[in-house]
C-alpha cells in the first residue's frame, strides 16, 4: 500500500515538474504568476500525501487486529476519536454514560477499529510543520517528522504562500516575483524529500505490530 502511494506522489511531483518545465519560455508577469501556482501544486501534493499517509496507516494498524486495551496512549486517542467527541459535544444528561462508554471501550477487547476515511489529527495550521508534530506523537513516532531542520521551514512556507494565494491575501504573481525558476525547482525537490520520507516512516512503523502495543 505505501509503495503504491509513493508511487503516486512520484507521479504527482513528475507531473507539477513537467507543466512548470514548459513555463520557463514565460516572461513578466506570466513568468512571475507560474511561479506562485508553482506553490499551489505543490502543497496539493503534500496535502495529499499526508491525508493517504494517515488512512493508509489506519489500515495497516487494523490489519493487524490489535485489541483496545493494548493500544499504546497515543493511539487510543485516535481510536477513541468519536467518544471523546462525544464527551465536548453531549449534553448533561449523557455525560456521564458517555464517560463510562469512553473508559469501557478503553479497556475492552474490542479490536482497532476505525474508519479508514477518518482525517489526520490536526492543530489548526492547515498542514504546517506543528501539524505534522501531533500526527507523529498520534501514532507514537519518536522522530522528527522531516530528514533536515530546513525542511520545517520549507513546509511552513509552501503552505503559507499556497494559503495567501487560495484565500486571495496575494496574488501568484506577487509570490512568483521573489523567487527565481532555479529556487522554485529546489523548493518542489525538498518538498518531494518530505513527502517521501512521511510514506518511508510509516511503513516501517506500521509493519512493527510492537509499536503499537504498550
Amino acid at each position: 500500500m505505501f509503495q503504491q502511494l509513493a508511487s503516486e506522489v512520484n507521479a504527482r511531483f513528475a507531473a507539477a515538474e513537467t507543466f512548470f518545465s514548459l513555463t520557463r519560455g514565460f516572461a513578466g508577469d506570466n513568468a512571475a504568476t507560474a511561479k506562485g501556482l508553482a506553490f499551489v501544486q505543490v502543497y496539493a501534493v503534500y496535502e495529499f500525501t499526508v491525508c493517504s499517509v494517515v488512512r493508509t496507516a489506519i489500515d495497516s494498524i487494523k490489519a493487524h487486529n490489535h485489541r483496545m486495551q493494548d493500544l499504546i496512549p497515543p493511539l487510543m486517542a485516535l481510536a477513541l476519536d468519536a467518544e471523546l467527541n462525544s464527551l465536548r459535544d453531549v449534553g448533561d444528561r449523557r455525560v456521564w454514560q458517555n464517560r463510562l462508554a469512553l473508559f469501557e471501550k478503553a479497556f475492552s477487547k474490542d479490536r482497532f477499529d476505525i474508519p479508514s476515511n477518518t482525517g489526520p489529527p490536526h492543530d489548526g495550521s492547515h498542514f504546517k510543520y506543528s501539524q505534522l508534530q501531533i500526527i507523529f506523537r498520534v501514532f507514537g513516532i519518536k522522530r522528527l517528522p522531516v530528514r533536515r531542520r530546513a525542511h520545517i521551514g520549507r513546509i511552513n512556507e509552501v503552505v503559507g504562500h499556497r494559503n495567501q494565494i487560495a484565500h486571495g491575501a496575494e496574488t501568484a504573481q506577487d509570490i512568483g516575483r521573489r523567487y527565481t525558476l532555479a529556487e522554485i525547482s529546489h523548493i518542489a525537490s525538498q518538498m518531494r524529500s518530505v513527502c517521501l520520507l512521511l510514506i518511508d516512516v510509516f511503513e516501517s512503523y506500521c509493519a512493527d505490530r510492537t509499536l503499537h502495543r504498550r
